[in-house]
């Protein structure tokens, strides 16, 4: 009986995200259709209403019992500083997307042709991982005007371990200001690469979301070369990471 609630609760909560998205499409929609994403201000309309629209969907997996969240990583607006996290789950960029106001994403390339978030993607001009030169230059160019970058440099969800690639690195050192190092920690897992939605744990999944690290690029390693930079915070990060009970 518990888990059929906990499975009720799960249909409740993606029926209601997907009815969010389709809401939000109203709006997306035209802007695409009409190219208005390619002015800023359209731009971090849109990005607000995925802030906000995404808000109100935590709060309402909340409401349903699903899960707790506790969010302690707070954030002063910055400027052209690249944020890092593990990957636990299906909801960590909604997580991530709602309490850090108009920051630029790098998605997963096939969710620009799902039929609930292509609008928000497309009219926030979220980057795609699909080529990587392409990718880096958007990163870059998005760094460069002051935007926050959300990047989660697994590069999809964990598995068994984490496990960094360097890409996120290499943009960070290059492009970027200031890097966050924040964990995501969820217990018990769930939402998990390969794992069916309804396939949920009995208990009530907590979400816990700090800070691990903030590093002044600028000072890191400094006297090195880029390269070898790049090399280094790889190393440092995936060590950090692995310390962690996440």
């Amino acid at each position: 009986m518990k888990l059929l609630f906990r499975r009720i609760c799960v249909a409740l909560c993606f029926a209601s995200f997907g009815i969010i998205c389709m809401v939000g499409n109203l709006f997306f929609i035209p802007v695409i259709i009409l190219r208005l994403n390619k002015f800023k201000i359209i731009e971090n309309f849109a990005r607000d209403l995925v802030f906000v629209a995404w808000r109100v969907f935590l709060y309402l997996i909340v409401f349903y019992g699903y899960a707790k969240i506790d969010f302690r990583a707070k954030f002063v607006r910055k400027d052209s500083a690249i944020i890092i996290a593990n990957h636990p789950s299906l909801l960590d960029v909604v997580l991530l997307l709602s309490h850090i106001r108009r920051a630029n994403c790098i998605v997963k390339a096939s969710l620009a042709k799902n039929i609930f978030l292509f609008g928000a993607i497309k009219s926030a001009n979220y980057i795609l991982n699909t080529e990587n030169e392409k990718m880096l230059e958007l990163s870059k160019k998005a760094l460069q005007n002051g935007e926050n970058l959300i990047i989660f440099p697994e590069g999809t969800r964990t598995k068994d371990k984490i496990c960094m690639q360097k890409g996120a690195f290499y943009i960070a050192i290059n492009c970027a200001k200031e890097l966050i190092a924040l964990g995501i920690k969820m217990s018990p897992k769930s939402l998990k690469k390969g794992q069916s939605w309804y396939d949920t744990p009995q208990n009530k999944i907590k979400y816990e979301v700090d800070i691990l690290e903030n590093l002044d690029l600028s000072e890191f390693e400094k006297s090195r070369s880029n390269p070898i930079r790049v090399r280094l915070l790889h190393e440092k990060m995936q060590n950090l990471y692995e310390r962690q009970d996440l």
